[in-house]
């Protein structure tokens, strides 16, 4: 009766692809681009949200999302509003690892049209700013006329 299994050759042979896939694999991960992705969301969530107040409080003073080097604020005319999340402190937030290569204030008003504000100025038909994160960057673009920001 024959034995059947692998053989020490084969055995080998598929550690060896097992290594090989393991280094390439290592290789392409980069633990800024999670940081970056993270870090663009939360700007992008605190445009949609500064937008979506100015919308459902029309006639009340606009919503604001003021740039800063490394993080952003969001204010109601220009004091500092609560997390919506947690109800304390403030809707901002400081990255230490994240430097934002714009400044300035980008506003809405009771249309959810954005004006900017502090620097910033409009390229072509919408606003981007630059997020890094060491050697990786992402483009968070708010557009001209809606203020639709992706």
């Amino acid at each position: 009766m024959r034995q059947r299994g692998f053989t020490l050759i084969e055995l080998i042979a598929v550690l060896v692809i097992m290594v090989t896939l393991a280094v390439v694999a290592m290789g392409s991960f980069n633990p800024n681009d999670y940081q970056l992705s993270a870090a663009r969301d939360e700007l992008v969530g605190a445009l949609r949200y500064a937008q979506e107040m100015s919308l459902s409080h029309t006639g009340a003073n606009d919503y604001q999302v003021t740039l800063t080097a490394g993080g952003y604020s969001v204010t109601q005319a220009g004091v500092p509003i609560p997390h919506p999340l947690t109800g304390a402190g403030s809707y901002d937030s400081n990255w230490s690892n994240v430097v934002l290569d714009s400044t300035g204030t980008i506003g809405f008003d009771g249309y959810g049209e954005p004006r900017l504000g502090g620097g910033l100025a409009w390229g072509g038909n919408q606003l981007s700013v630059t997020l890094s994160v060491g050697n990786a960057s992402g483009i968070v673009r708010v557009e001209r006329v809606t203020g639709f920001v992706r």
